[in-house]
């Protein structure tokens, strides 16, 4: 994305969240500022041997079984290609993904993409509801449904994750019909 920041926060992707740790990045031009100045900064769990040894041990597997590149070469392109397949649902107005975090716009109107009457995240609750009753976990922001699943994932564990959500966007879709639910919002 070519996106090259001078701070950067990193957490929980050091450890796939097996331990908690974080710490903070700095470019150059930055640590070339502060080079004569004492950098304090104090996050919970940085520096622990614990958790620094478990993040490097979580580095080496990953690097060792080769799962960042599985997943951008395999896995996230197929990923990709079924995700975007639930914009043929009636109730999915854009699927949008980038590596493996994707999300989906509930509409109740697919050619406009319009908002629901109903207050902001009242459908994307339902939803979810719908999805956590058919054990997938997506959750909702807004009435937005989003995913970010594991970099571990198989693609006939994708092949599940997209039949379980096209399940629950269909039970969903009864229930806001049934619920009078599927009314778009007027613009004002």
């Amino acid at each position: 994305m070519n996106i090259r920041p001078h701070i950067m926060t990193i957490a929980k992707g050091l450890s796939s969240g097996y331990q908690p740790i974080g710490g903070s990045l700095i470019c150059d031009e930055v640590a070339e500022v502060i080079n004569n100045v004492e950098f304090n900064h104090g996050y919970t769990y940085s520096g622990h041997p614990v958790a620094c040894a478990v993040a490097l041990e979580n580095l080496r597997i990953l690097g060792e079984e080769g799962i960042v590149t599985r997943v951008r070469e395999q896995t996230a392109p197929y990923l990709k290609e079924k995700f975007e397949s639930l914009t043929e649902h009636p109730l999915v107005g854009e699927a949008k993904i980038v590596g493996m975090m994707g999300s989906i716009a509930l509409t109740p109107d697919k050619s406009s993409r319009a908002a629901f009457e109903a207050e902001a995240g009242t459908v994307g609750f339902v939803c979810r509801e719908r999805c956590f009753a058919n054990n997938l976990i997506m959750r909702h922001v807004g009435d937005r449904m989003i995913i970010s699943p594991p970099l571990v994932i198989s693609h006939d564990e994708i092949d599940m994750l997209i039949q379980r959500a096209w399940q629950s966007l269909d039970e969903c879709h009864v229930r806001l019909k049934d619920e009078g639910l599927m009314k778009a919002r007027v613009a004002s």
